[in-house]
C-alpha cells in the first residue's frame, strides 16, 4: 500500500505551510521543531474513509503511515524553503483543495450540530416506513401515455388472471414481474401506489413516474412494519444525517445560480 497521494498530501502541506486546519493536541512526532500531532494524525486518517480504519487497525501500517507524514514534513519544508507555495499551478491546485475541505469541515460541523438523539429519534417516528421490514411482490405494465394505460388497466380489470398475458402484449418493459421490494427502492408514485394495494388486486388508477403510466397488481407480502428505533438507531442517524445534506445542499442550489458548460465538460482531459 502507498500513502503517497495527493489525497492524504493535503493536510500535511496546509500544516507546513502554516494554513490553520484544526486545534492541535498531543504530540505524536517531531521533525525538528515541527510538532505532528494526534489531531492532525486523526485529521488525515479520517480523510481516507475506510482506509483510514484498516491503517490504524495494523500496527506495520500505523508505524508507516507516520513516516509518511514525517517524510511529507520534510519534503513540504523543502518546498516552502525553495518558494515553491508560489508556483501558480501549486497555489491553483491548493484553492481548490482549500474549497474541498471547508465545504467536507462545515459540512461535518452543520451536521453534527443537527444531528441531536432527540432530532433524530423524532425524524424516525415521522419516518418509520423507511426501516420498514414489509416487502410486497408486483407485477406492473409500462404504457407510454395515459389513454393507452387506461384501456390496458380496463382490460386487466375485466380478466385479473390475465395480467401477465395482458402485460406481454403492451407492456413497454418486459420484466413484468417486478420480484420483492421494500420501501425506498422504486419511484415513489409506484411505491405509493403498490404498498396501498391488497394482495391479489390491481391499483385502481394508471400511475405515472418518469419511465411512463404503470399499471400495477400486487402478488404477495411479506415481513412487516413494526420496527422499533432502538434496533436501527445507527442506520436512523445515517439515514437522518443523509437527509439534512442533500435538504441543504438542495436549498443553496436553489439559491445560487448554476450554469455548466456541457462542450467543456466533455472536453475535460486528465493530465
Amino acid at each position: 500500500m502507498s500513502f503517497l497521494s495527493t489525497s492524504i498530501l493535503t493536510p500535511f502541506l496546509l500544516i507546513a505551510l502554516n494554513i490553520p486546519s484544526i486545534a492541535l493536541s498531543k504530540e505524536l512526532a517531531k521533525v525538528d521543531n515541527i510538532v505532528i500531532s494526534t489531531e492532525s494524525a486523526a485529521s488525515a486518517l479520517r480523510a481516507l474513509g475506510p482506509q483510514g480504519e484498516m491503517v490504524l487497525s495494523n500496527p506495520e501500517l500505523r508505524k508507516k503511515f507516520i513516516d509518511h507524514m514525517i517524510n511529507s514534513q520534510l519534503v513540504a519544508r523543502k518546498a516552502k524553503a525553495e518558494g515553491f507555495e508560489k508556483n501558480p499551478a501549486f497555489q491553483a491546485r491548493l484553492a481548490d483543495v482549500t474549497v474541498q475541505l471547508m465545504a467536507g469541515e462545515y459540512m461535518d460541523h452543520m451536521l453534527a450540530k443537527k444531528s441531536s438523539e432527540k432530532s433524530i429519534k423524532s425524524w424516525f417516528d415521522q419516518n418509520k416506513q423507511l426501516f420498514s421490514k414489509r416487502e410486497i411482490q408486483a407485477m406492473h405494465i409500462l404504457c407510454s401515455d395515459e389513454s393507452t394505460a387506461s384501456k390496458v388497466l380496463a382490460e386487466v380489470e375485466q380478466s385479473p388472471a390475465e395480467f401477465e398475458k395482458v402485460a406481454k402484449k403492451y407492456s413497454a418493459d418486459k420484466t413484468i414481474d417486478l420480484g420483492y421490494f421494500g420501501h425506498g427502492q422504486m419511484a415513489p408514485e409506484f411505491e405509493q401506489a403498490a404498498f396501498s394495494t391488497k394482495v391479489g388486486a390491481i391499483y385502481s388508477k394508471p400511475v405515472k413516474t418518469s419511465f411512463g403510466w404503470h399499471v400495477i397488481k400486487v402478488l404477495a407480502e411479506r415481513g412487516d412494519d413494526d420496527v422499533k428505533y432502538e434496533t436501527v438507531k445507527v442506520e436512523a442517524a445515517r439515514k437522518y444525517r443523509q437527509k439534512l445534506q442533500e435538504d441543504f445542499i438542495r436549498e443553496l442550489r436553489g439559491k445560487s445560480k448554476i450554469a455548466i458548460n456541457e462542450l467543456s465538460l466533455k472536453e475535460i482531459k486528465l493530465p
